[in-house]
């Protein structure tokens, strides 16, 4: 019963190390493309093994004939065939080398950009249970473990195997004898090295985990460091930080410990092996003689140097068989962690694209939740093209929601929405949000100039119209102050400028689309009245006959919308304009007071 366990659990280890040597398939439609490169390379392993068996024999030659046999032309004959072995050795595995690494870091290159582009264009449900640290070590730490592996592991694993097998033929060619009692200790070292491989590969997987726990909180203390410094959270934060450096450090450790045990270990046994084919030498010649020992084929001081060059370099690739088999694993782990984003299907669908947009918005009946919490329940408004909605409530009523499912951030929703007529499920979302503009409360602006940031690299973005969506959006005013005005480069998520000139930027980024449709997200939550006031004026001609979406906790911008929608609970209670539900004194009006207490200096 024993025995059939056992034989199982071998059976089930065999399958695992197929599966795992099988998902290297899954990186052969990114390397294809550079296939001559990785066949050159496959060509120059046997070239390889070859010439590095060659040289024991090379050198085995050179001590019979030239040193033992005092003929120096013979010497120096195959001295100088010894070092062009080297040379040659040297050469092929250079080249081998570079045309492997320049064939992987191509093929790292694709993959990183595709995750990258992938990874953007997943729907917002995906970004929210997902930290962004966690998707940066993806990008990044799990591409570079890939590329060290695949560099340093699969095919100089396969050279060091074909060296492996051409040095026991060596011997063998030698002396079989000696051979069959350097190869007894390999099931040792098989052991060896298969135990040792558990040991880090579990330790290699342990310092993955860590270290993505620690590029993950690196990442929110960076993006978060005006936080804690104003919540005097910094020993807080020093101290969680310290914790997972020290895990991560101690789960590095225990690979390098166990790294360095094997080569230990398997130095011991190099030095074992040599000891036992030394003794069996010296016992086969005690009564007799090298040229006849007692059990058998001649041997010459050649012959036995040779055969220890060969268990010289017959160990040094079992030394780094276990650490590469380790790092195998690391690979295998980074594939399926890679490969996991990459095969995550999770993106809002559509495949029509409009070339313009008249701005016509329907909800029908829709309702929508963040998981099990249900936000919007049966919401229903018509916004034609060239009319203005607002969209009110108090916080966490669903108003924001509105915004995310019309610019396609999510799906899931029953109910219908329709655009010009057409069912945002049948739109496709990139084409669609070029075609609409949004200003959100929470502006990210980005490495680069201000005109940068404004344009965006837009079709149609010229200097002039860059300059004009500015003006339009009053921050000319604010650029015009500054040394290089609109080339001025903006630090780290602006904090070279106040949050209302952000706003006014993220005003111009929407203006310079020239869009039929406008959604405003809170925009204007944070500017000052006067630069409210001056953008209401700026933008009221470029606004009509557009359709504008408000999301505003400010009364003037309220009041100027066709159409007024109070949103509680997920639902629409009232709906009307200005005037239409003041008369109610309803949800609105109590609402419209709160505004008004809100505008009183």
């Amino acid at each position: 019963m024993k025995d059939q366990s056992e034989e199982q659990a071998g059976s089930e280890r065999r399958r695992g190390i197929i599966a795992d040597i099988t998902r290297l398939r899954l990186l052969w439609p990114y390397l294809k493309a550079d296939k001559r490169l990785i066949l050159f390379a496959g060509a120059l392993i046997p070239l390889i093994s070859g010439l590095e068996t060659a040289l024991p024999l090379v050198l085995k030659q050179t001590i019979d004939h030239g040193i033992v046999g005092k003929d120096m032309p013979a010497l120096l004959r195959y001295a100088a065939w010894y070092l062009l072995l080297i040379l040659l050795a040297y050469a092929a595995r250079s080249a081998q080398s570079v045309s492997t690494a320049l064939a992987v870091l191509r093929m790292i290159k694709t993959m990183r950009e595709k995750l990258f582009w992938h990874v953007m264009s997943l729907k917002a449900a995906f970004h929210d249970r997902s930290m962004s640290g966690a998707l940066v070590t993806r990008a990044t730490s799990d591409f570079d473990n890939l590329s060290e592996t695949l560099n340093m592991g699969v095919l100089t694993s396969v050279v060091d195997v074909a060296v492996l097998i051409g040095c026991i033929g060596g011997m063998f060619t030698l002396n079989w004898r000696l051979a069959l009692c350097a190869l007894v200790i390999l099931p040792v070292v098989g052991a060896v090295v298969q135990w040792f491989s558990k040991g880090l590969k579990a330790a290699m997987l342990q310092a993955r985990v860590k270290i993505a726990a620690l590029n993950a909180f690196t990442q929110e203390c960076l993006f978060g460091h005006t936080t804690i410094k104003l919540l005097s959270a910094e020993a807080r934060a020093e101290s969680e930080y310290h914790d997972l450096n020290i895990e991560y450090r101690d789960a590095q450790m225990g690979s390098v410990v166990l790294d360095a045990t094997m080569f230990a270990v398997l130095d011991g046994i190099a030095s074992i092996t040599l000891g036992l084919v030394l003794w069996v030498v010296v016992a086969g010649v005690t009564k007799t003689s090298l040229a006849q020992p007692s059990w058998g084929d001649a041997l010459s001081a050649g012959v036995i140097v040779a055969f220890v060059a060969y268990i010289q370099q017959l160990f040094e690739p079992l030394k780094q068989l276990g650490n590469k088999m380790a790092m195998l694993q690391g690979a295998f782990t980074s594939i399926d962690r890679i490969f996991g984003v990459l095969g995550r299907g999770e993106k809002v669908q559509g495949t029509v694209v409009l070339d313009t947009l008249r701005g016509d918005v329907s909800f029908e009946h829709v309702s929508f939740g963040y998981g099990d919490v249900q936000v919007l329940k049966d919401v229903s408004f018509t916004l034609k093209a060239g009319q203005s909605l607002a969209l009110v409530g108090a916080t966490g009523s669903g108003k924001s929601t509105v915004v995310k499912l019309l610019a396609k951030l999510y799906d899931g929703y029953t109910g219908r929405i329709l655009v010009d007529g057409h069912d945002l499920t049948e739109l496709e979302p990139q084409a669609l949000r070029q075609l609409l503009a949004i200003v959100p409360q929470d502006i990210v602006l980005f490495d680069g100039s201000i005109a940068f940031n404004i344009g965006l690299g837009l079709p149609g973005a010229t200097p002039e119209r860059i300059a004009k969506a500015a003006k339009q959006a009053s921050a000319e005013a604010f650029i015009t102050r500054l040394p290089k005005g609109l080339n001025e480069d903006i630090k780290e998520q602006g904090s070279n400028l106040s949050h209302g000139q952000r706003q006014l930027l993220a005003f111009a980024r929407a203006l310079v689309k020239a869009p039929n449709l406008v959604i405003l997200d809170e925009a204007t939550s944070s500017i000052d009245r006067e630069s409210e006031r001056t953008i209401q004026e700026a933008t009221q001609s470029l606004l009509k006959d557009r359709s504008v979406i408000v999301i505003a906790h400010r009364l003037s911008t309220i009041r100027q919308c066709d159409h007024i929608l109070v949103i509680d609970q997920g639902r629409v209670v009232e709906a009307g304009n200005h005037v239409e539900l003041l008369a109610k004194r309803g949800a609105y009006f109590d609402l419209y007071k709160g505004f008004v207490a809100a505008a009183s200096p």
